[in-house]
């Protein structure tokens, strides 16, 4: 599971971007490109934007955890999530959901040879040890 452990409430929860999340956004947002724009805006339509975005992207990763035979936690709803949220933390919020969608769109791609870069191996070795 690729997610952003993001604390809230006192307990730790992990923000994941699954098909199930993106579709869910999209019905609700028009997808993340608008949500993202949305949440932007420092504004109550902005806030609720970034709560709704949290507890869809936190039941997700709860459902995940679940999955891999974690213990399971509440789910947490967008009252949850504005409810339990401090001023401060807003910014990391929505950069937290902003975060796990980034990631859920990412890959890993694999090198399709087996090329090394030498110079920057070296690099890295010496960065290491420096």
């Amino acid at each position: 599971m690729r997610a952003v452990k993001f604390e809230l409430a006192g307990l730790e929860r992990y923000l994941c971007f699954t098909v199930e999340a993106m579709f869910q956004l999209e019905e609700r947002f028009g997808g993340t490109k608008d949500l993202i724009e949305t949440m932007s805006a420092n504004t109550r339509d902005g806030f609720a934007a970034a709560c709704k975005a949290a507890a869809i992207l936190a039941e997700q990763g709860e459902l995940a955890r679940r999955q891999m035979g974690y213990t399971p936690q509440p789910i947490l709803d967008e009252d949850g999530v504005s409810a339990a949220l401090a001023p401060a933390e807003l910014a990391r919020l929505k950069m937290a959901v902003t975060s796990a969608i980034s990631l859920g769109y990412g890959r890993e791609v694999e090198p399709e040879n087996d090329e090394v870069d030498l110079g920057l191996a070296e690099l890295n070795e010496q960065k290491k040890t420096g």
